[in-house]
């Protein structure tokens, strides 16, 4: 059973709604009702993983150069010292000397955002980022049918790089 839609209105004019309008066409939203539900669970999402110790998925993204002194081993390392923090590895061979890593952490917030930056911070890391968001449902989120959060535990580390 849905809940019913409350109705409200907003008063807003000038350069804030033109910007608005600008931002529901770029973002694809059918109408303005979807883009303000739409920005009003992003800040919520932003709220949730404020706080320290909220239940979060982390993605970070690092590019380096493989050949950048064992920085493959050292990312290993770090990811093996958090194995329950590690959900997934993905390695993709950019070029010649690069490497793109994209590493699924979960956890709480607070711990995310410190193995993240262990990680980035890593030497020989090119660049780096974390896009953080809640693991926890955030209400009314486009109403997807799977359950409590996805299970996969397959660690593919990247193959072939780094000598046990």
């Amino acid at each position: 059973m849905k809940d019913p839609l409350v109705r409200f209105s907003v008063a807003i004019g000038g350069e804030l709604l033109q910007k608005f309008d600008q931002y529901r066409e770029t973002h694809q939203y059918p109408n303005r009702s979807e883009a303000v539900r739409g920005l009003m669970r992003a800040a919520l999402i932003e709220d949730v993983i404020t706080v320290d110790d909220s239940d979060a998925m982390g993605v970070v993204t690092l590019i380096y150069d493989h050949h950048a002194g064992r920085i493959s081993e050292r990312l290993t390392e770090i990811q093996h010292l958090h194995l329950e923090r590690v959900v997934t590895t993905t390695h993709v061979h950019l070029d010649a000397h690069r490497c793109l890593e994209v590493i699924l952490l979960r956890g709480s917030a607070k711990l995310i955002r410190e193995l993240a930056d262990s990680l980035i911070g890593t030497k020989g890391v090119e660049s780096g980022r974390l896009v953080l968001t809640a693991a926890g449902p955030i209400p009314n989120a486009h109403t997807h049918p799977h359950g409590e959060g996805t299970h996969t535990h397959s660690h593919d580390h990247d193959k072939g790089h780094h000598h046990h």
